[in-house]
């Protein structure tokens, strides 16, 4: 995600993109993730209308390759965004991607290469995660549950290339992409890494004027394209990236256009197979599967409404034979839709239909045999969604209310000849959750949302959902749930998320984010052992069976965001960042006025953290027993407790306020959070033999993982320069952490060996204290290094088990404290608080 003002974000968002002027106010109309991070309108609507349709600022190469900015015809563009959330197409030149001329000042003159290099690092904690991760080291691939938090950190790194003009009709591309993950508890999946691989490579003919101008004189290019490329359609939800994930959707093969956005009409038409991402090889396409279809896109009434009569069709081959594809069954799916969006004033809406047929394969079962057999069916689906949003032109942060409804049909009966489950093609999720848990098939899911823009460069949005089946035998396919019977029930649960964005500099975008969903009816009906679920379900075939309590669970989830981008924000750099560090820091650097120390700031931190917590544990009876079984009473493993080594990277996001109440004492009060990286260790003790004899033989598996640490501090500061603080600091702290003990018991040597697991999972909470050196280095910027102590308290798990003769009952409870050392250095960016920026 890149954030970017908002005159920055029209000129990149799409080609030639404008936003209405006048009464329309430019709202952050969200655009693909990246785009979808662009910063606050300015106050004055009116000017930036303006500035919009006079081109003004647009960084971002139009379709036909030239540089918005420099061309004042762009005002005549037919284009409108819409202001749905995250429903915006990106354009078919990355957001990400700058015209060398137009960026650094050594550059000027070499408009004919577009170049991109951006890298966004990314920190994960799922808490009771319900997607299902898969085993690949078997075949066929097995589905498993996430039953621990997993803290994991993506990288993702892309390099764009690209020529236009100087060989035209001629123009090509080649777009490389590293996605890496570290820090995993499950085997890495295809969203999440897909080590270095090409993901654009194409060449194509541009005719500029084939089909003459417009009526208000914009050309209508002819655009034919062959070879591997990635690309948005529409509102997203059927052909999309998939920005937000950590690798990128794409295809190999044709695609050809008739017009641009900037014309009152325009043709894109495609056949195409999708690529399949291998994690440690060269991606290939998928042979046995083809997508095709085309938009014609209506703008002649475009500051109203845009009309997309559309049609994607899908062919894919079934492949028996091929270990790999061996679940693929047949599908033809023809998906013909309509989508319109428009602005009307300060309100704005967003509809879009698709109706699905043809016939598709399913796997199915003859009674209570196990053993499944594929049969096809008639496809027979239909799904839409519509969103409508108003603007508070008139207040300063520009906020935007809206509310969504989607629904997306799905299988009425497992036993019938016709399916209703909508094929999501390759469709963006994040729209319908921030979980991932959603996707537009056997849904129904109305959403409100607000978003607003409380300072320059910074934005927020939070909205409440809720989710039901569209369909209660149809399975909930993101979360592997399914009751062919319908005897679960339809409501899946409600879920609340808050995302906040920030411009750090010019190069360099923060985000924070955090969502929490609550489980409904159907979702914790799996939680259960199987005897216990309705119909006892576990006797019949395609029936989820119990999920040992995850799915009546909480889910949280937490991310970190910090994308770079090497040329900027498209706005011309007078001065690489190195050369602007070293003038104000060299030996020839200028003298600057000190700052007030009365200010604001975010920033970024990283640096290490360390512990030696030591887990005791206590194999206890909780029932009562015979006389001729004795029971160790609180026995314990040798030593009292069993002592981990946790240590690793820790870095995250920070922002505070300070206020100098002397000429050298400085209040302030400051907030952070981390994610870590290799906190965690684990430890095993041999079998031992407890007071008692050997009647109760016991061994242990011991497992301790800090996930995440925040804290909330006030400080206090002196000045032993102008520029230099010395500050003291302390407050409350908190913490994501896991533990998990496992015992193996026997009643005595020969008898049956009973598993007993104890876990803990959540949030402690305590204090920190420390302090730290912060310096002033450059107008409006600081770097600091600080030490802190917390401690957080303990993690207590118990668990037990009830022997069902009656005789006896035993378990072990555990307890482990978490307290350590943190080192971190930061960098801040201020903003003085009686002072424009």
């Amino acid at each position: 995600m890149t954030l970017r003002s908002n005159k920055d974000w029209m000129g990149s968002v799409a080609l030639g993109a404008l936003l209405v002027a006048g009464a329309v106010s430019p709202v952050f109309a969200q655009s693909a993730e990246k785009n979808a991070a662009s910063v606050a309108a300015k106050p004055d609507a009116a000017k930036a209308g303006k500035d919009a349709k006079a081109g003004k600022g647009a960084a971002a190469t139009s379709a036909d390759g030239k540089g918005a900015a420099s061309k004042p015809e762009e005002k005549k563009s037919y284009y409108v965004p819409t202001r749905g959330y995250r429903l915006e197409p990106q354009p078919d030149i990355p957001p990400y991607v700058r015209n060398l001329g137009k960026t650094y000042k050594e550059f000027e003159g070499i408009d004919w290469l577009n170049i991109g290099l951006d890298s966004r690092i990314r920190f994960e904690n799922r808490n009771n995660d319900l997607r299902p991760w898969t085993d690949t080291t078997t075949n066929p691939p097995t589905s498993n549950r996430r039953y621990f938090p997993s803290s994991v950190w993506l990288n993702r790194t892309r390099v764009y290339l690209g020529v236009q003009n100087i060989l035209d009709p001629f123009r090509a591309v080649v777009e490389f992409q590293d996605s890496r993950a570290i820090n995993s508890l499950y085997q890495l999946q295809g969203q999440e890494i897909n080590e270095t691989d090409l993901i654009s490579a194409y060449g194509e003919l541009y005719f500029k004027d084939a089909f003459g101008k417009d009526p208000k004189g914009n050309d209508r290019p002819l655009t034919l394209r062959a070879g591997r490329f990635h690309f948005e359609l529409l509102d997203r939800r059927l052909i999309a990236e998939n920005e937000f994930r950590n690798t990128t959707n794409n295809f190999e093969g044709f695609r050809v256009k008739i017009g641009k956005k900037d014309n009152d009409w325009d043709i894109d038409s495609f056949v195409m197979r999708p690529v399949n991402r291998l994690p440690y090889q060269f991606d290939r396409p998928d042979w046995q599967t083809w997508i095709y279809g085309g938009v014609l896109s209506v703008r002649r009434w475009s500051e109203y409404a845009t009309i997309q009569p559309y049609f994607l069709g899908r062919h894919q081959y079934a492949d028996f034979t091929n270990p790999s594809n061996a679940l693929k069954v047949p599908r033809e799916t023809n998906a013909p839709g309509v989508r319109i969006y428009g602005v009307l004033g300060n309100f704005d809406y967003d509809f879009d239909i698709n109706k699905q047929f043809g016939y598709t394969g399913e796997f199915a079962t003859i009674g209570t045999n196990t053993t499944a057999y594929m049969k096809t069916v008639q496809l027979d689906a239909i799904a839409y969604g519509i969103e409508g949003g108003y603007t508070f032109s008139d207040h300063p942060w520009k906020p935007r209310i809206s509310a969504v409804y989607t629904y997306g049909s799905g299988n009425k009966s497992p036993f019938d000849s016709v399916s209703q489950n909508f094929d999501i093609f390759y469709g963006f999720n994040q729209p319908f959750s921030r979980f991932d848990y959603e996707a537009w098939n056997n849904l129904k899911a109305p959403k409100v949302r607000l978003e607003f823009t409380p300072a320059k460069n910074l934005q927020i949005d939070t909205a409440f959902g809720a989710y039901w089946l569209a369909s209660a035998p149809g399975p909930w396919d993101r979360a592997n749930l399914s009751a062919p019977l319908g005897n679960h029930g339809t409501f899946v649960g409600t879920d609340i998320d808050l995302r906040i964005r920030y411009k750090l500099s010019q190069f360099v975008n923060l985000t924070a984010s955090y969502a929490h969903f609550w489980p409904g009816s159907f979702t914790s009906s799996f939680a259960p052992p199987a005897a216990l679920q309705p119909y006892f379900p576990q006797t019949f075939p395609g029936q989820t069976g119990t999920t040992n309590y995850l799915s009546s669970k909480p889910t949280d989830f937490i991310y970190l965001e910090v994308t770079a981008n090497a040329f900027g924000d498209g706005q011309p750099i007078t001065k690489d960042p190195a050369s602007q560090l070293w003038s104000a820091i060299g030996p020839e650097a200028k003298d600057w006025k000190a700052p007030s120390w009365q200010d604001v700031y975010v920033g970024l931190n990283g640096g290490g953290a360390w512990s030696s917590p030591t887990t005791q544990v206590s194999p206890y009876p909780i029932g009562t027993v015979p006389a001729s079984l004795p029971i160790a009473l609180g026995a314990t493993p040798p030593g009292g407790g069993v002592r981990s080594s946790l240590a690793g990277f820790t870095g995250g996001l920070q922002a505070g306020l300070n206020y100098k109440i002397h000429d050298r004492v400085v209040l302030g009060v400051e907030t952070d959070l981390r994610g870590v990286s290799g906190n965690t260790d684990g430890a095993s003790l041999s079998s031992w033999v407890p007071s008692g004899g050997n009647v109760f033989v016991t061994a242990g598996q011991f497992n301790t993982t800090l996930n995440y640490l925040g804290t909330l501090r006030g400080r206090l500061g002196f000045l032993a320069t102008p520029k230099l603080q010395i500050y003291g600091t302390g407050g409350f702290a908190y913490g994501g952490v896991t533990t998990n003990t496992a015992y193996l018991t026997q009643r005595a040597a020969g008898t049956n060996i009973t598993n007993v697991t104890a876990t803990y999972d959540d949030v402690l909470a305590g204090w920190s204290a420390g302090g730290g050196v912060e310096w002033a280095f450059m107008p409006n910027w600081s770097a600091k290094a600080e030490y802190l102590r917390y401690d957080i308290g303990a993690a207590h798990a118990n668990s037990y088990v009830f022997q069902q003769n009656g005789f006896y009952a035993y378990g072990v409870n555990t307890r482990t404290p978490f307290s350590g050392n943190l080192v971190q250095a930061g960098v801040n960016r201020h903003f003085d608080l009686f002072a424009s920026d």
